[in-house]
């Protein structure tokens, strides 16, 4: 049921106000990548 709710709202969102929506997504995936290329990062410097 809180599944539905928050799934609802972020449809709203994105639906809403597409722009804001799409900036905060591809924030959020640059930060992933960032996490990413630090891990690979760590385990490169453990060989």
């Amino acid at each position: 049921m809180v599944g539905l709710i928050v799934l609802a709202l972020v449809l709203f969102w994105i639906i809403d106000s597409p722009a804001t929506a799409a900036a905060t997504v591809t924030s959020i995936l640059a930060i992933l990548a960032s996490f990413a290329e630090s891990i690979i990062d760590f385990f490169q410097a453990l060989v």
